[in-house]
């Protein structure tokens, strides 16, 4: 298991690399091209074929090796490692697609300055910036027929009842876990969107899952009959 998922983080930038390398033997490529563009659209960054696949596998191959971290990190409660898979996955698709879509804009140019990026940009783009200001909002707690932690009626972490151990009242700050929105530190995962009053939960594998809540004294008394 290991082995296959290390292999696929290489070979995601190999076949980029070889279709990359495909296009320009083949002419269909500008020898020169263009990797960063201005907020007017244009233009403003240069670099060879070579120097582009350099930097542009560095990121892919960080992008993919997070996901395998996440998938293979050891003891962690599968509803955390689906959290940290979706996270890290979507980030590692956002590298992959942008990186695809600069090369396919340049194909079959030879001047690469004429490049210029329209609105199809917006679809790697927008759901990036929907992404922060969705982490920093004030995360729901729901309970029905398990507990789950919403934020902006998405669910990201879901818990069975049978699983946790205790429930109980504790105060989040940011400095604790280097900054606010979706944290992990040792063992703990924190939906932390700013410094206050949190339900701290402790599940029967050990995990911590810290919610931030102005609501805390009542999702006690309602959760804690449910344990």
């Amino acid at each position: 298991m290991k082995r296959k998922l290390w292999l696929l983080v290489f070979l995601g930038p190999i076949l980029f690399s070889a279709w990359v390398l495909w296009l320009s033997n083949q002419d269909l490529l500008p020898q020169v091209l263009a990797i960063h563009w201005g907020v007017s659209g244009k233009v403003d960054g240069f670099a060879s074929v070579s120097e582009h696949l350099i930097w542009s596998n560095v990121a892919l191959v960080l992008g993919s090796s997070l996901v395998a971290v996440s998938a293979l990190l050891p003891k962690i409660h599968p509803a955390m490692r689906r959290l940290l898979l979706g996270l890290t996955g979507y980030f590692a698709l956002f590298i992959y697609g942008l990186m695809i879509y600069v090369i396919a804009a340049q194909i079959g140019l030879t001047d690469a300055s004429s490049v210029r990026l329209g609105l199809e940009i917006l679809w790697f783009i927008l759901p990036v910036l929907l992404v922060t200001p969705m982490m920093l909002s004030m995360p729901k707690v729901s309970l029905s027929d398990k507990l789950r932690i919403q934020l902006w009626g998405v669910t990201f972490l879901g818990l069975d009842y049978q699983e946790i151990d205790q429930i109980q009242a504790s105060e989040v700050k940011p400095s604790q876990f280097g900054g606010l929105g979706i944290r992990f530190a040792k063992g703990k995962v924190a939906f932390i969107p700013s410094k206050g009053p949190a339900i701290e939960i402790t599940t029967k594998a050990g995990e911590v899952i810290l919610v931030r809540s102005n609501q805390v004294q009542n999702l006690l008394a309602a959760i804690t009959p449910k344990i």
